[in-house]
């Protein structure tokens, strides 16, 4: 039987005062067991996923440039879009890249996968990379092998921190790291550079 808290002269006793008290700690006590009984049931949160939400074969995509002409073209074999801001990933890729006139292709970069960010501002080509400019581009022949290149599309830049072979005519290249300007007929080895030149035979 539970009896109501002591009061004399209008006023709560100390004794009920910490029967109140005792009341007040066991309905907190009470909560606070439902609480952990209730998270223990309940299923955790599952971790988001990091399957592709889109899956496109036989990719290919243009980019043009201000005055209307492909600036860079891009083909895979399969591109999928990853959830959030995590990117696309894209297998096989080549990357075709033209001159102004939008119809001379200046180079041709082929890798076994890549990598592009959401904000489209980087492209990461993993694994084996090869880049080839032909003498149909009118300007030197060469044939860049090398690893892991990072581009930066809109800038018409590449750079790698890998070891790099360079074969043009007659002559060869090898360096670790590389920077290039492919608009610029530009090229610069960062180190360990060695090569020979073999003279056009008269």
């Amino acid at each position: 039987m539970v009896q109501a808290p002591m009061v004399a002269n209008g006023e709560v006793t100390i004794r009920g005062i910490l029967y109140l008290s005792g009341l007040a700690l066991l309905a907190g006590l009470s909560y606070g067991l439902l609480w952990l009984v209730e998270s223990s049931l309940r299923e955790p949160d599952p971790a988001e996923s990091q399957a592709p939400v889109l899956t496109i074969e036989r990719f290919r995509a243009v980019r043009m440039n201000i005055a209307g002409m492909k600036e860079y073209v891009v083909e895979a074999p399969r591109l999928q879009q990853l959830p959030g801001q995590s990117g696309t990933r894209i297998e096989q890729p080549a990357l075709d890249w033209y001159q102004p006139d939008g119809q001379t292709r200046e180079w041709r970069l082929q890798a076994e996968q890549a990598w592009g960010a959401a904000d489209q501002q980087t492209l990461r080509l993993e694994g084996a990379v090869t880049m080839v400019r032909t003498a149909a581009s009118g300007k030197l022949p060469m044939t860049v092998i090398t690893r892991d290149i990072l581009i930066r599309p809109a800038e018409h830049y590449a750079e790698t921190a890998a070891p790099v072979q360079v074969v043009t005519p007659g002559g060869e290249l090898r360096a670790v790291g590389m920077r290039a300007w492919l608009n610029q007929q530009r090229l610069e080895l960062l180190s360990e550079v060695r090569g020979f030149y073999e003279s056009p035979k008269r």
